[in-house]
């Protein structure tokens, strides 16, 4: 019996200070073998006002909360949390945390957070979950110049301007279509990112982007139905993520273009 209790309390001791390792971003978890690892770990990744991946991945703050009910009578509700930090190529990991659905926040002074909003462990395994980017705010705008329709393809004309003071500077260029003038990141029903545009501080950069209608109308929308429609420049890391089933977040995105809008034909138009 003696043992037994001995054994009970060198294993409450090392209960507690696995948990003090966790009670702060300014300490690391310890890191097994995969193989003998029970736990979750994954990878965040930094990306600077270029759109290219940091060297140092290092000491970006991953805020985790686990929320599950107790095999218990009365059922109890478990809402705890835990913080770590990553090491130099991003790396970070829980070791051997409590089983339940996990809220992850991923944050860093001068980069747009991300999370992942739901992760299932049930302590019987070793999760990975997938890469987690983080990039540098925006540094520039876009303008929609015009919007033209004709045989069923939308012809998007915008302009991009850069302020970055780099000699060359990349960005993205994210598209959204709604049903009223407030179209916007939180309220849309489509949108898609297109390819990277680069120039130089106080210059700008023109071209066209194409859409096809039939690709609105699987979206949601109708004939005969106005559609409207923002730009709105990203990083050339583009980010994007969910947060609940029919959500997402645009971490990066701020100030966007004025709103232009257009009726999708009807058959008999056609």
């Amino acid at each position: 019996m003696q043992k037994i209790r001995i054994t009970l309390i060198c294993f409450s001791l090392f209960v507690m200070i696995a948990s003090s390792m966790l009670s702060s971003c300014g300490k690391k978890s310890f890191i097994e073998d995969a193989d003998t690892t029970r736990g979750i770990w994954g990878r965040a990744l930094l990306y600077n006002e270029l759109g290219e991946r940091e060297a140092d991945n290092s000491d970006v703050c991953v805020k985790v909360r686990c929320i599950d009910t107790l095999e218990e009578n009365p059922l109890k509700l478990l809402d705890t949390t835990y913080n770590v930090t990553t090491d130099k190529n991003g790396w970070w990991e829980l070791y051997r945390p409590l089983g339940g659905w996990y809220f992850l926040e991923f944050s860093k002074t001068g980069y747009c957070k991300n999370t992942v909003y739901s992760h299932h462990y049930d302590t019987s395994r070793a999760d990975t979950v997938e890469n987690v980017y983080l990039a540098k705010p925006v540094q520039g705008s876009v303008v929609i110049d015009s919007v033209v329709l004709k045989d069923d393809v939308l012809s998007i004309y915008r302009t991009l301007y850069f302020t970055a003071n780099y000699s060359s500077y990349s960005l993205s260029t994210w598209y959204f279509f709604g049903k009223s003038e407030s179209v916007s990141p939180e309220d849309y029903v489509y949108a898609y990112v297109s390819g990277i545009s680069s120039g130089s501080k106080n210059k700008e950069h023109k071209t066209v982007v194409y859409k096809s209608i039939d690709k609105l109308i699987e979206s949601g929308f109708n004939e005969g139905e106005t559609v409207y429609v923002r730009a709105y420049c990203d990083n050339a890391r583009a980010v994007s993520y969910q947060i609940e089933n029919d959500k997402w977040i645009f971490p990066n995105l701020k100030e966007g273009s004025k709103v232009f809008s257009f009726e999708i034909p009807t058959s008999e138009e056609e």
